[in-house]
């Protein structure tokens, strides 16, 4: 048993060494195209005039190439609101598209355009092009 063990481990060293001395390519996987296990969620600040967070308006997200309604949120309570986020991802085109962002407090409104694609690496969403922060 043990001679076989030995006869073994010399043949996987022989084999490891072979490898190394013959420059075996390897490729390696760019960075770029691993995915990671997080949650991308696309969020927008809404502000009043002075600057400080808006609560308790409505907001909806429609893509502008399909009038269709994409999302449909409530206010966090900070002023912040999710516009999108990565399970959005299967209906995205990959060079990104355009929404039509709408924010509606009481009688007020105001309507943006941004631009929302993914990574490089296709697996979370981001801003392409488009405020980050809105003033009611």
């Amino acid at each position: 048993m043990i001679h076989t063990l030995r006869r073994v481990f010399g043949f996987l060293m022989v084999s490891a060494a072979t490898a190394a001395a013959q420059r075996v390519p390897s490729a390696t996987i760019p960075s770029t195209r691993i995915c990671d296990m997080s949650m991308r969620v696309l969020i927008m600040q809404l502000v009043d005039s002075a600057g400080q967070p808006v609560s308790g308006a409505t907001l909806t997200v429609r893509r502008v190439r399909t009038r269709q309604l994409v999302e449909r949120a409530e206010p966090t309570g900070d002023g912040s609101y999710k516009i999108l986020e990565d399970g959005a991802l299967r209906d995205l085109r990959p060079g990104g598209e355009s929404f039509d962002v709408t924010f509606a407090l009481g009688a007020r409104r105001r309507r943006t355009r941004v631009r929302i694609g993914m990574d490089e690496a296709r697996c979370h969403v981001r801003f392409i092009a488009g405020p980050a922060k809105i003033t009611l």
